[in-house]
């Protein structure tokens, strides 16, 4: 009777160890593509800084970052870039449902249902906006719209700073109110 355990564990041993095998078909299925990304986030949150400063925050439902000879980052599900003052507040944030990064050229993308609110609360609306960091300017060819506290203007493109406190909408249709100390006012060459 005591040689019953003792076989009944070598039997129970043999039949795990057979139970255990790699299935080359399903491993197969889990590969990841060679054009695929080299690393997927999910929820994730991005602080860019410059000399200490935080400058601007990327937060995205997915990140799918891309290496090799064309570096870049595909950002889905939903996009969110905020733009800070160097005290730390917000200073414009910028909405959108997908955009991609080049990191070689320092440009970033975003696509439909593009929003960017500056810090005055003027709203920009567009389908495609295009952030150029060297220069620190954002701009479009598509038609926009811009929401200020009298007025909305339409236009077809936009060249902005990055935070949007001075723009030039292109092409221009709609009523628009212009004050003395409004953004849009002719500047009087005094000369």
């Amino acid at each position: 009777m005591k040689r019953l355990p003792l076989l009944c564990a070598t039997v129970l041993g043999i039949w795990s160890l057979c139970a255990c095998k790699n299935d080359l078909d399903r491993v197969a299925v889990l590969e990841v593509p060679a054009d695929g990304a080299d690393r997927i986030t999910t929820g994730a949150e991005y602080l860019y800084s410059d000399s200490g400063l935080v400058r601007n925050r990327v937060r995205a439902a997915t990140i799918e970052e891309y290496n090799g000879d064309e570096p870049r980052t595909e950002l889905s599900g939903g996009v969110e870039l905020t733009f800070f003052n160097p005290d730390g507040s917000p200073n414009g944030v910028l909405t959108a449902r997908k955009g991609s990064i080049l990191q070689k050229e320092k440009r970033m993308q975003v696509d439909q249902q593009v929003v960017f609110t500056n810090a005055r609360g003027e709203k920009l609306e567009t389908e495609q906006l295009t952030w150029d960091q060297d220069s620190g300017k954002v701009h479009t060819d598509k038609p926009v719209k811009v929401t200020r506290a009298n007025d909305i203007i339409f236009g077809q493109g936009l060249d902005a700073t990055e935070d949007m406190a001075k723009y030039t909408v292109r092409k221009i249709t709609g009523t628009v109110f212009i004050g003395a100390g409004d953004t849009l006012a002719p500047t009087k060459d005094l000369n």
